[in-house]
């Protein structure tokens, strides 16, 4: 290969790994400051000595102004900042309480006034507030705004859908952002990607690490024109980062309790279900939401060994989620009559009766037929059938009606105008239940230089529940042994190496990863099956509810590794941004197709053609033209 041909390529390959933008900021959780200075006659002041230091930590990054007096910080962390600008023969000038927000740049202007450099001129809050050197659109939620906001589920990715142009048609995961669909997304924690990637065409909403409001330090939401670092993996950019220690020690604790207690009931409930004999009062399904925790941050100190201000920092957020629900369930079970076999429906009266029907009384010009099911079974062409239940069957509908015993048993609901039904009933209960969660947060943040620092954030989330309402796995009636659960083990880790290499070239690399194990309704095995005989039966061919709610446990893990690197460099009044992302999705999945075998039920049509004709067929539903108001359960 040629020297020419090798410099071309080199050519090509910077442009396609870089961005040249006035002043764009550096890394995915960071922000910068730029700005421009002047003497009192509006001339630029090249060579002028910028440096640029935390409030919070005291971390200084320095750089000086360009040939046309303007100069530019990337690749800092969110926070407040003190510029500090000399130039010889002018006064020295510190501009205070400047926003540096996650993606932005903020910007200054300054003015030097001709003096000595022993004396300063200070200007307060000189940070403007039209940001000008970025075409970025965005929203940044900082401080008291995210831990002020009222949140009942403390979820920070839930301060999104404060932010304009998010919209909300139903549960928070159904939310889209400017419209978009859900693959556009791309939310991540301290620059790694935490979302469930499994999910995210369809579920883009939905983070497999959940921020925390007390751990989160920022939230900024980007929906146009995402600098270099950013536009890789979605078109909106939702962007959360941890708090930091600082160099004074800060924290808190809290308990968050929500008790229904005084709440009324809901009517549906009051009408369904059987009132408690001494307070008079349906059961409430009633929700008891406790939620403690605390953080703490500062500097790492170890008297007489180690003093961290400055230098060394931590951050630890624990919190607990303790909902023990309570849900009302409405399941259709069959009659007494039609459990052991008896079984009742309604033809016009003009209509042909077959022979095995025995009628009872005419309403409204319909007469109401009685057949002992058993016995057309025992005489059946082909037979005889058996003439009794299946003795697990049998059994199965037994416990189905104790397990009920006591509580309101009710003709099932039919449409206006609708026959009645006479053959299934329905009863409502409440399935106990309940969910625990934790979030620990560790984060920890050293300066061994004033030209390096190092970040290190670790999050382990534990979710699990007694049973799983989400997917309709809580038991069919009331005890029942089949059920399942959704626990899963979560975790994340972020390390990051900010250097400023020289005063114009910073450089920010970053490495995360995370995973966990989520499992689906591990606790099932064949135990949960006894009831029905070590099968799982298919009694809902009857048009009831069926005994088995789960049958097929599962788990997954789709782990995340992901580095990123960003270079920034400073050359004149430009800033030249390179970098690269490498982003690796794995899956790993496991599902039983079932534990125990399925049995399926149907309907045989050769007991009894002319009873099959009037009573089972799929046309003999209420309004069918041959007059018949009721059919088969």
């Amino acid at each position: 290969m040629t020297n020419g041909l090798q410099k071309y390529l080199l050519v090509l390959l910077i442009i396609a790994l870089s961005s040249l933008t006035a002043f764009s900021q550096g890394g995915a959780t960071t922000g910068s400051i730029s700005g421009t200075v002047m003497d009192p006659k509006g001339a630029v002041v090249a060579g002028a000595t910028v440096v640029v230091k935390s409030q919070a930590t005291n971390q200084e990054s320095t750089t000086q102004t360009s040939g046309d007096g303007t100069f530019s910080v990337p690749s800092l962390s969110a926070g407040v900042y003190t510029a500090t600008i000399t130039a010889s023969g002018f006064k020295q000038s510190v501009v205070t309480d400047i926003k540096v927000d996650v993606g932005g740049a903020s910007t200054i202007k300054v003015e030097l006034e001709i003096g000595s450099a022993n004396e300063v001129v200070t200007v307060v809050g000189g940070a403007e507030l039209l940001q000008a050197q970025s075409a970025t659109i965005g929203t940044t939620l900082i401080g008291r705004q995210i831990t002020d906001l009222p949140n009942a589920s403390r979820d920070a990715l839930d301060l999104v859908l404060t932010m304009p142009g998010t919209a909300t048609p139903g549960r928070p995961r159904t939310s889209t952002v400017n419209g978009l669909p859900k693959g556009a997304l791309n939310i991540t924690l301290d620059g790694l990607n935490a979302q469930d990637n499994l999910l995210k065409s369809s579920d883009g909403f939905f983070t497999f690490i959940r921020p925390r409001t007390d751990a989160i330090g920022e939230v900024t939401v980007s929906t146009s024109s995402p600098g270099a670092e950013s536009s890789a993996e979605g078109a909106v950019q939702i962007k959360f980062v941890t708090q930091n220690g600082t160099n004074d020690y800060h924290g808190g604790l809290y308990w968050y309790h929500r008790n229904p207690a005084l709440n009324a009931n809901y009517w549906f409930n009051n009408r369904d279900q059987v009132a408690d004999p001494v307070t008079h009062k349906a059961p409430q399904a009633r929700i008891l939401l406790n939620q403690p925790g605390g953080k703490v941050g500062g500097p790492i100190s170890i008297p007489g060994l180690f003093n961290g201000k400055d230098r060394a920092f931590f951050f630890v957020n624990y919190e607990e989620y303790r909902l023990p629900e309570r849900t009302a369930r409405t399941r259709t079970l069959l009659t007494p009559e039609a459990q052991s076999g008896i079984f009742r429906y309604e033809v016009a009266a003009a209509s042909t009766i077959p022979a095995a029907c025995t009628t009872s009384g005419a309403t409204a010009g319909f007469m109401r037929c009685t057949v002992n099911l058993y016995n057309i079974a025992a005489a059946g062409a082909g037979g005889p059938f058996p003439s009794t239940p299946d003795p697990t069957i049998g059994s199965l509908l037994g416990q189905i009606r104790s397990s009920v015993s006591g509580l309101n048993v009710r003709p099932l609901d039919v449409a206006a105008g609708s026959a009645a039904e006479l053959n299934r009933q329905q009863v409502s209960f409440i399935n106990p239940g309940g969910q625990t969660r934790r979030f620990p947060t560790v984060r920890f943040d050293f300066n061994p230089t004033n030209k390096h620092h190092i970040e290190n954030i670790w999050n382990y989330q534990v979710f699990g529940s007694v049973v799983d309402f989400l997917n309709n796995v809580d038991p069919a009636f009331p005890d029942f042994p089949n059920h399942g659960s959704q626990t899963s083990l979560r975790w994340s880790n972020v390390t990051a190496l900010r250097s400023t290499l020289t005063n114009n070239i910073v450089n920010e690399a970053r490495f995360g990863l995370n995973g966990g194990i989520v499992l689906f309704f591990g606790e099932v095995n064949a135990a949960q099956f006894a009831n029905q005989g070590g099968l799982s039966l298919g009694i809902n061919a009857a048009n009831i509810t069926n005994a088995t709610v789960t049958n097929a446990p599962s788990r997954r893990n789709a782990p995340t590794k992901q580095f990123h690197d960003t270079l920034s460099w400073n050359k004149g009044n430009h800033t030249w941004t390179f970098g690269f992302d490498f982003t690796r999705i794995n899956l790993f999945s496991q599902a039983f197709t079932r534990i125990v075998p399925s049995v399926n039920f149907g309907v045989d049509t050769t007991l009894d053609a002319t009873l099959f004709n009037n009573v089972f067929s799929p046309a003999n539903f209420p309004g069918a033209s041959d007059g018949t108001r009721a059919t088969a359960a």
